[in-house]
């Protein structure tokens, strides 16, 4: 049976009979032992009852027939003990298979013993005849087949009992098992349509816990899945749109220049220029592109070592200056003389030279870009701030997010290829850190880092 539900129906059904099996069987165990200690219980109270009677007539009233005949009623028989360990009436025979040294030391005897004609439970009970001294005690018997006789009747409703519990129980399990695998049936037809491209795919929530966090965590992760889907489908529409431009740019002046519409030097110049704008920013997209699509995967790695990030910061900091410069935006490095971490130096850079490039694009001429960096505990701090139109408050939640800023812009805003600050989340993530923005519109944005000290843990890949 492969089945969840099946097998689950058969290991619950498989219980329910093995306990009720079980409990049949102690219950008529105890029944039975019950029904011998109520037997040697009677036949105690018979005992007695001879012991006590007239010491001078006790000996001929064990004898006589008609006490034969009641103890008979029962199948019970009696037999007189002697000193020398003789036994004498009906259950002669029996009582000696019976251990009698104690009875005839005075004690009270009782117990079941094996015979000949079955087994049979047993009572001594110690006696003193005037008339006959050599008598010491008298045992009466009754076959265990008799005392269990009230059993029939009781094993048989037990075993009806059973059979009615069995087929409950039976019943039970199959709808429990129907109930439980109900919400993983449930996930499973969610999960073939998901795989099918349906991410509106959504599961009811059961009442048990267990069952509920499955459905809570599939819902979350169709959730998640139709969320990247979209952002997705909209960084490939915003990038189609953006690779569009330059394209239909460079197309537009090749055209022009083959066409013989670009005339004289000056024009062949612009065209050029114009091509060559583009191709780089074509270039770039593209570059960004892959880095992104880099980042997470199996091809991603990092190349962990000691870092001087004082070094590293100064250097992205003058790779830039030439286009600050011609910018008129001041580009300034402030840290410390030295700041030891165990990171990817190369990653580090590629961070801030992002955010020293998103600054740039932004700020006015005038403006000024400050990188600056310390340390703080265990982690350091890198901070890009730049004196730009800032973002409003109600973006700043997503503009790491794939192409926000550039949709979000409508053109009032001057963004690259709207995945600069994706790229930044990312690797900064990689190297165990993370990043945030504050911002003040008409102020300016600082663009914060904190990484670790120490070496980051390798990269999870997707």
């Amino acid at each position: 049976m492969r089945s969840l539900r099946g097998r689950l129906g058969v290991a619950i059904g498989v219980t329910a009979v093995v306990s009720v099996f079980l409990t049949g069987l102690v219950a008529i165990g105890l029944l039975r032992r019950y029904s011998e200690s109520n037997a040697r219980n009677d036949l105690a109270k018979i005992a007695r009852a001879i012991a006590a009677d007239d010491p001078t007539t006790i000996g001929d009233t064990v004898s006589l027939p008609i006490i034969r005949r009641v103890l008979a009623i029962n199948g019970d028989q009696a037999a007189l003990v002697t000193r020398g360990g003789f036994t004498l009436g009906a259950a002669s025979s029996i009582a000696q298979s019976i251990n009698l040294q104690p009875l005839i030391g005075g004690q009270e005897i009782s117990g079941t013993a094996r015979t000949s004609s079955g087994s049979v439970v047993y009572v001594g009970v110690p006696l003193a005849l005037p008339k006959r001294p050599n008598v010491v005690g008298v045992v009466l018997t009754r076959p265990v087949a008799i005392a269990r006789g009230l059993l029939g009747p009781l094993v048989f409703r037990i075993a009806l009992s059973a059979l009615i519990a069995l087929v409950v129980g039976i019943i039970v399990a199959a709808v429990l098992a129907k109930r439980l695998t109900r919400p993983l049936h449930d996930v499973s037809e969610a999960a073939a349509r998901v795989s099918q491209g349906d991410l509106s795919q959504r599961v009811p929530i059961a009442d048990d816990e267990e069952l509920a966090s499955l459905g809570m965590a599939f819902n979350e992760m169709a959730g998640a899945l139709a969320e990247s889907q979209r952002r997705e489908r909209e960084f490939l529409a915003s990038v189609s749109h953006e690779l569009r431009t330059p394209i239909t740019a460079i197309r537009g002046y090749a055209e022009a220049i083959e066409d013989g519409a670009v005339k004289g030097e000056a024009g062949h110049a612009e065209a050029v220029g114009v091509i060559r704008s583009e191709a780089d920013r074509l270039e770039h997209m593209v570059q960004d592109v892959m880095d992104l699509a880099r980042v997470g995967s199996a091809e991603f790695h990092l190349d962990v070592g000691p870092v001087d990030l004082s070094e590293t910061l100064r250097d992205a900091v003058a790779a830039h200056q030439k286009e600050a410069g011609e910018a008129g935006v001041s580009l300034t490095a402030d840290m410390a003389a030295a700041i030891e971490v165990e990171s990817d130096a190369h990653r580090v850079r590629q961070v801030v030279s992002n955010l020293v490039q998103n600054a740039l694009r932004v700020t006015n001429t005038g403006g000024k870009i400050r990188v600056s960096a310390r340390a703080e505990g265990s982690a350091v701090v890198i901070e890009v701030a730049d004196t730009g139109p800032g973002i409003d408050a109600a973006d700043l939640p997503h503009v790491f997010e794939r192409s926000y800023l550039w949709r979000a812009s409508k053109g009032t805003r001057r963004v690259g290829t709207g995945l600069g600050l994706a790229i930044v989340r990312e690797l900064v993530t990689a190297l165990g850190g993370r990043v945030t923005v504050e911002s003040v519109i008409g102020q300016g944005s600082t663009f914060r880092i904190v990484l670790p000290a120490r070496a980051p843990a390798p990269a999870k890949h997707a």
